[in-house]
């Protein structure tokens, strides 16, 4: 064990908003030159930045376009949802437009496991409607403006990324995900869901186990094609399946492990098809050519270089869980217990 954090003994830092600085994260940030080409001018907006945690080994990185909004309403320390003794963190978006993430305050070493408890999520249903938002008039401006937001509506469980998260439109961290754990609520549904017997195409409350597939070209919107984890298996390249649908009132475990030149995925609890149980997602990083998997230039594996994935290029390994989307989500969940392990050699 290096860190834990279960919300008990910790007070949250009450974070100060500062004019956001749009930070410069590449072309598909706010500001960045894939927008600029379109003419789109990030909004004005607030941001704020708080280490907590035993040495302050977390970080929370927060963003809104209110800053008369308290910090407090998109983090605080709360009891538990379940009634059960204890504290939990609540991670909320009571607008669209809000956006927090939580990631270490520092990369990833070369060997880990990250876990967590997530549940109780309120991010939509995935059904026709408001899909969890105020009016259902909400857009995802403005750098897509003429899509409704009520699409679509989530959070992530868990993900790994090859760069530092914070909120950023929802086109930047498609090109930044390695692997993902994460629930994306939509309607009309666009992804297939595996009900234990077939798949069917349902947006209502799906899980992601997926990883990014560095083998195929990379779309300027979606980043690359999903390698799907569903139904016992590894779906073919580009297919959108989920693993199982999340209950909204019901504890969950994840994690993401990376050693011995693998990633492995999973997550436990009460699932609406499949029940009580695991699901555990191993994927073989260089040979599936994982989006970005190589943290430094010896593992990089010459067969996935590509014009974005150069070589002689090396990538870190960052957690992130929470709303990452400041023009997509609106709603809250609640996490518990986040540590961090490691091995020694």
């Amino acid at each position: 064990m290096v860190f834990r954090e279960d919300f008990e003994s910790s007070t949250m830092p009450q974070g100060a908003w500062s004019p956001d600085p749009v930070p410069d994260d590449g072309p598909f940030a706010d500001n960045g030159s894939f927008f600029k080409a379109q003419g789109v001018v990030p909004p004005k907006a607030f941001r704020t930045s708080v280490p907590f945690g035993d040495q302050n080994w977390l970080t929370a990185e927060s963003y809104t376009r209110n800053d008369q909004r308290p910090f407090g309403d998109l983090l605080s320390i709360v009891p538990d949802p379940s009634g059960a003794p204890g504290h939990v963190l609540k991670l909320a978006s009571p607008a669209h437009t809000d956006a927090t993430v939580i990631r270490p305050s520092q990369p990833l070493p070369s060997k880990y496991r990250v876990s967590l408890r997530v549940g109780f999520a309120n991010f939509g249903d995935g059904k026709p409607g408001l899909n969890g938002y105020t009016t259902g008039k909400e857009t995802a401006e403005p750098w897509h403006a003429a899509d409704l937001a009520n699409g679509q509506n989530g959070f992530y469980w868990l993900t790994i990324l090859d760069a530092m998260p914070r909120p950023h439109n929802n086109t930047w961290i498609h090109h930044h995900r390695k692997v993902v754990i994460d629930s994306d609520n939509n309607t009309p549904p666009w992804m297939e869901m595996w009900n234990g017997s077939s798949f069917n195409l349902n947006g209502e409350q799906p899980i992601m186990m997926i990883a990014l597939d560095g083998t195929q070209p990379v779309s300027d919107l979606y980043g690359n094609p999903f390698l799907s984890y569903s139904a016992g298996a590894w779906q073919p390249s580009g297919d959108i399946r989920a693993v199982d649908s999340y209950l909204p009132n019901e504890w969950y475990s994840a994690s993401i492990e990376r050693a011995d030149g693998k990633l492995t995925m999973r997550i436990s609890g009460r699932f609406k098809y499949g029940g009580v149980r695991t699901y555990t997602a191993v994927v073989d990083m260089a040979a599936a050519c994982v989006w970005h998997f190589n943290q430094t230039v010896e593992e990089q594996r010459a067969a996935c270089a590509g014009p974005d994935w150069p070589a002689g290029s090396a990538f870190p390994d960052w957690f992130m869980f929470g709303d990452p989307h400041n023009n997509y989500y609106q709603g809250y969940v609640y996490y518990d217990d986040v540590q961090l392990e490691t091995w020694t050699d």
